[in-house]
């Protein structure tokens, strides 16, 4: 889930700013109400006109969150009154910002404790094992079965020694978003990247680098970007040879077939060049 526009994404930025005097003490438990509240809002129309109707005040607001899902969690009903006093450029916004500061409220839990990097780490491990899997993929994405069956699953093949944000995190990736599930699950390990003031670097290939290709690829972007990197593999059994680095939109492609592909060109070029003359 996308913001619309500037003006949602400057709301979620300025509600990330406020909330950040309480936001720490609200733990999973007020993730996971913000996260049923973000469902209720993408579900539920007259709930999600209720929450944006400007007659009503902050305080009633806050009231109604509570009445839901958020009466066990007085952090995440705060929360969602902050977000629903706010502008957004469409109204599906709320939802998707709603969503977005229960993740935040997990990975700012795991930063404060020194988990953070545990937490990328064991996400990585199930992203891989998803990505290994495309038929694991596929049931971790399907829109045709429920987003509880999807969450059921995904709990069930989580490791047990999983940090609780892993799980939590993990979980809400198989319940709600669009596109595959091992997408859904490296934009959160961008997030955590991003929170450990790191660059992230996704690195696909048919085998694994070398811990030399490795530490040479983060050497080269950690100039580039002027700050660390974190190298993320990602196995691709479609690449034969070489391999594919993206850092943000940017994608460099490394790769056999894209190097068969420049061969294939430049001899095209070189027999029209021939025939020519």
């Amino acid at each position: 889930m996308n913001p619309g526009g500037q003006t949602s994404r400057l709301s979620l930025k300025r509600a990330e700013k406020e909330a950040g005097q309480f936001a720490l003490s609200g733990g999973a438990q007020a993730a996971g109400a913000l996260f049923a509240l973000s469902s209720l809002l993408s579900s539920h129309d007259k709930i999600l006109e209720a929450f944006l109707d400007s007659s009503h005040t902050p305080s009633e607001k806050e009231a109604l969150a509570s009445s839901l899902t958020l009466g066990s969690s007085p952090v995440a009903a705060k929360l969602a009154a902050l977000l629903c006093s706010l502008p957004w450029s469409r109204r599906e916004d709320l939802a998707w910002a709603t969503e977005k500061m229960g993740k935040d409220l997990l990975i700012l839990g795991a930063a404060a404790r020194g988990a953070a990097g545990k937490v990328r780490e064991e996400l990585e491990i199930f992203q891989q094992a998803a990505s290994g899997y495309p038929l694991l993929d596929r049931c971790l994405s399907d829109k045709l079965s429920s987003g509880e069956k999807r969450r059921e699953l995904c709990e069930k093949l989580i490791p047990e020694g999983f940090e609780e944000e892993s799980r939590a995190l993990a979980a809400r990736c198989a319940q709600e978003g669009e596109g595959r599930y091992s997408s859904r699950l490296g934009e959160d390990i961008e997030a955590i990247t991003a929170c450990l003031g790191e660059a992230g670097i996704e690195v696909r290939s048919a085998s694994p680098l070398s811990a030399a290709q490795a530490e040479a690829l983060k050497d080269v972007f950690s100039k580039k970007l002027g700050r660390p990197v974190h190298l993320r593999q990602i196995g691709d059994p479609s690449l034969v040879g070489g391999f594919t680095v993206r850092c943000g939109a940017e994608v460099t492609d490394m790769s056999a077939g894209s190097q068969l592909r420049a061969l294939k060109s430049a001899m095209e070029e070189k027999m029209a060049f021939c025939a020519k003359i």
